[in-house]
């Protein structure tokens, strides 16, 4: 048998217990296609930052995500958190209205004094965010303490 390392159930939900706390009073934010028409693992924060959509009816800034839930074993091992649903939605137009592609999403942490990004999301197709009844419905999981080959 070959060395290995892994994290074991109980070490992989404690792992996501950790995070879900730093989870807990972070912001879903919303990407511009036009200022970052594909976000990559190399993309900071002050990328996304300088790239946050601004069309009719956002919530500069992002939306508070109610609660996430877990943690809960993962098939294969790890363990995941699961957020609460956020309805974004494009509102009345402004004078003059503003309207974005939106690329893609990440979500920010709590941690003080600066927030870390913990995920970042792409859309591919990017979702159009400029007529009434233009909507983007998000939920997401975070799976923790993964192993590798599982």
């Amino acid at each position: 048998m070959a060395d290995r390392q892994f994290y074991t159930a109980e070490a992989a939900n404690a792992k996501a217990v950790d995070i879900q706390t730093a989870l807990a009073a972070g912001k879903l934010r919303l990407i511009d296609a036009a200022k970052l028409p594909a976000p990559n693992t190399f993309t900071t924060r002050a990328e996304l930052i300088a790239a946050e959509a601004t069309f009719d009816g956002y919530t500069a800034g992002g939306y508070a995500v109610a609660a996430w839930t877990g943690s809960s074993n993962t098939s294969g091992g790890g363990s995941t958190l699961t957020s609460a649903l956020v309805n974004v939605e494009y509102g009345p137009a402004g004078t003059p209205p503003v309207a974005n592609s939106i690329s893609g999403w990440w979500y920010d942490d709590a941690t003080a004094p600066t927030p870390q990004v913990r995920v970042v999301g792409v859309y591919d197709p990017p979702r159009p965010m400029g007529d009434v009844g233009d909507a983007i419905v998000w939920v997401d999981q975070i799976v923790e303490g993964k192993n590798a080959g599982s």
